[in-house]
């Protein structure tokens, strides 16, 4: 067992109680976690719906060192080769909870946090080749900007990148978090608290080709759902968010002609639709409880 053990230990997973009325009902059959993390999602729709056959994912080889579960080690972009390889035709359902797990978070280990050192890693696979360490002393400096501009919007993006190739070499999170901090000079606290949180979340993505990974996951398994079956998405920001929405867009559209045409001539064929609600947000209970649930966007669809 990890020495690290103790941060899998149970954990309430974000907006339960909201998962669980989305997939009530849910036709019997395969139901798919692909983000085991603590398995908390896991456990309660094994405990709460017996006639789904659960199959779980997780890319961090952590989780499965650290798990009592049967997990199968693979990205999203992967998961529908398992499907292919494995002879599984069709699921019921799946549920992707995105974006960082506490116990990666919590683990200065990882590299993820900048409130505690740590090594730059910010791998969500330990076993990958790139992480935050290559990024940040090895690449050039327009890229680093590119990087922190393309996936949090950084408006900074140019003097934090030309900042960081000159302290180079930048050996952990908190050098990192100086370089950012002298970079912005002398601002609010919550300014700098957020431009340097958009700073790591934006290496992070990168390391991990986390929007990539989702769009190329959705595109794939949305041929896999059977009838009344439902994809669900839990996100934490807005780039996850938008590149959800958008495809759930696209799955639940009947027709992309001009609304001038009489006659449909896109022969675009519709394959879901939405549930009674576009987005779910956590209850203020919930968020109490969990201040990181607050960032928290629920969206799914349905299987026509």
């Amino acid at each position: 067992m990890n020495e690290n053990r103790v941060g899998y230990l149970e954990h309430e997973g974000v907006m339960i109680t909201e998962v669980n009325s989305v997939i009530s009902s849910t036709p019997p059959g395969i139901f798919v976690d692909a983000t085991y993390g603590y398995g908390s999602h896991f456990r309660n729709i094994e405990q709460n719906f017996p006639d789904l056959d659960l199959l779980a994912f997780d890319r961090d080889i952590e989780v499965l060192n650290n798990s009592y579960s049967n997990i199968i080690n693979l990205k999203f972009s992967q998961i529908s080769n398992y499907f292919i390889d494995n002879n599984i035709d069709s699921i019921s359902g799946i549920l992707y909870d995105f974006g960082v797990s506490s116990h990666q978070l919590d683990n200065h280990l990882r590299g993820f946090s900048y409130s505690n050192d740590g090594p730059l890693d910010m791998r969500m696979n330990q076993n990958d080749d790139t992480n935050a360490y290559d990024v940040v002393n090895s690449f050039e400096e327009y890229k680093i900007a590119d990087i922190l501009f393309q996936n949090s919007g950084e408006k900074n993006s140019r003097r934090i990148a030309k900042d960081i190739v000159s302290s180079r070499p930048i050996e952990s999170t908190q050098e990192l978090v100086n370089v950012i901090k002298s970079s912005i000079g002398k601002q609010n606290p919550k300014y700098i608290s957020q431009t340097i949180k958009r700073c790591f979340q934006s290496f992070r993505i990168y390391v991990n080709d986390e929007l990539n990974e989702i769009q190329e996951s959705l595109n794939q398994i949305k041929n896999f759902v059977k009838s009344n079956g439902v994809i669900v998405c839990l996100t934490y920001h807005s780039l996850e968010d938008k590149i959800v929405k958008r495809i759930f867009n696209e799955l639940t559209t009947s027709c992309y002609c001009d609304v001038s045409i009489p006659v449909c001539t896109c022969k675009n064929e519709q394959l879901y639709v939405y549930g009674k609600k576009k987005k779910i947000y956590p209850s203020d209970l919930e968020i109490s409880k969990n201040p990181r649930a607050s960032s928290a966007t629920l969206r799914y669809v349905i299987k026509l």
